[in-house]
This record gives structure tokens, C-alpha cells and sequence, in this order.
């Protein structure tokens, strides 16, 4: 078992744990098999790197925190796109009224 494939399964057991979830739903939500999640998880074996991204963004984390624990800011994925939602929503709403001008 790879050392490195270790840390990113055992991070990825902890995120299932305390998002109080199961593989069953991680492999469903990542579009990934789950005797295939489970089979990466048994064997320590690294998935792809999209494979990676589906499963970190189906934990609401990033992959370099899957892989070495780091986490780079205090607020996951999610958490930062939804605090800037009023400002997309605004921005959308100007390109309507632009798109609706120019007709």
C-alpha cells in the first residue's frame, strides 16, 4: 500500500465520518462505482486525478487536503461560493438587462 494513497483514503474516511455519510453516497455523488471506491479504498490505490476532484468535491474539500491534509483556507468550497452568490446574482442580472437592450 502506497503511503501517500494511505493519507488520502484515511482523509477521506474522516470526511465521510464527520459529514456523517456513507462511501455507498460519496461513490454515488462522485459517479464512480462503488466496488471501484471501495476496491481504491481496501488497496491504498490513488484514483485519477478527475476521480480525485469528483470525491473531494462530493466532500465538500479540496483534493490537496485529501491527499496531505493541508487546508489551505478555513472555508470549504461551498461555503466561499455561496458568500459570493449576491454578487453573481447582480452581475446576472445586469448581463439581462444588457441582453435585453441590445434586442
Amino acid at each position: 500500500m502506497n503511503d501517500d494513497a494511505a493519507i488520502f483514503w484515511e482523509n477521506v474516511k474522516k470526511e465521510i465520518k464527520s459529514q456523517n455519510t456513507t462511501q455507498e453516497w460519496i461513490a454515488k455523488v462522485s459517479g464512480i462505482s462503488f466496488n471501484t471506491f471501495q476496491g481504491w479504498m481496501s488497496k491504498g490505490i490513488y484514483p485519477r486525478v478527475n476521480e480525485a476532484i469528483r470525491i473531494a468535491a462530493s466532500l465538500n474539500t479540496s483534493v490537496e487536503y485529501l491527499a496531505n491534509g493541508a487546508v489551505q483556507n478555513s472555508k470549504k468550497p461551498i461555503e466561499t461560493i455561496c458568500q459570493h452568490l449576491p454578487k453573481i446574482q447582480k452581475h446576472l442580472e445586469l448581463i439581462k438587462e444588457a441582453v435585453k437592450e441590445l434586442q
